[in-house]
């Protein structure tokens, strides 16, 4: 972990998605230091916020020591994030929790629900500098929501959007229903009921659970496991704590059943 006693600097802010701010930091410890699906506590001074707000790195870059974060605007800790821009600081505590196990073989295919795209261009690029041949699967509710093509260079990429606007109309889960041959590895983010469906198309195809990888979007409020906020049901009894657990967690680990969505961010 890196505990930066000098904080992150912003170097650029964007909006790569309708509803959607990408801001790049840089903090070369952290840059190094961090894993794909890792996250990191970011610190908000809006007015009334107490904690630090939690969001996974969407890319790191080691040589130039920065790295991106892209979150929707939907309160008040997101809404101060939204508004920073080059030269404003930032402190970050992370990264946190544990990535995605990427040393497979297989061909692997990425599900993004929604903002749950914003783990993935870092986690593309690490596959595909592997040479595992990779899938990006993006859902959606419109084509504007989407994150462009060009931000996963050397994966095929399959769109899905509720409103039929690009792509598939429908969800993204049914293109993983029509993609999937053979041996795989799956790696998933996005809103719970979408995991949930992911998870019951797996078992009518005889996919194993444990080569399904999600990134979970429980909510945070410390990230370190004293808070026990991101409590996750085990199968059998007992729970997983996302934020030590996780968030990036093979889903035979999770008792889907007992599953509830919550909002976050």
């Amino acid at each position: 972990m890196s505990l930066a006693l000098k904080p992150a600097v912003v170097v650029e802010r964007s909006t790569p998605m309708t509803g959607a701010i990408e801001l790049v930091v840089h903090h070369p410890p952290s840059a190094v230091a961090v894993n794909p699906g890792q996250f990191f506590q970011l610190a908000v001074a809006a007015p009334q916020t107490i904690l630090r707000r939690p969001y996974s790195a969407a890319w790191t870059d080691p040589d130039s020591g920065r790295i991106g974060f892209i979150f929707n605007v939907v309160g008040a800790g997101s809404g101060w994030l939204a508004v920073r821009h080059e030269g404003h600081e930032l402190d970050l505590l992370g990264p946190l929790g544990r990535g995605f196990d990427l040393d497979g073989t297989e061909p692997a295919i990425i599900v993004a629900g929604g903002l749950g795209v914003a783990v993935f261009p870092g986690v593309v690029r690490t596959l595909v500098g592997r040479g595992r041949q990779v899938t990006v699967l993006l859902g959606a509710r419109t084509s504007a929501q989407l994150l462009p093509v060009d931000r996963f260079p050397g994966a095929e990429v399959r769109k899905a959007t509720d409103d039929g606007s690009a792509g598939h109309r429908g969800s993204v889960v049914d293109l993983f229903g029509s993609t999937r041959g053979g041996a795989v590895e799956v790696f998933a983010c996005g809103p719970t009921p979408m995991l949930q469906a992911l998870i019951e198309t797996a078992r009518r195809l005889d996919v194993p659970l444990e080569s399904i990888q999600v990134s979970l979007e429980t909510p945070m409020g410390c990230g370190v496991g004293t808070c026990l906020g991101c409590a996750v049901p085990r199968p059998g009894a007992g729970y997983l704590l996302t934020c030590l657990d996780g968030p990036c967690v093979h889903a035979d680990r999770i008792e889907w059943n007992r599953m509830t969505d919550a909002f976050h961010g």
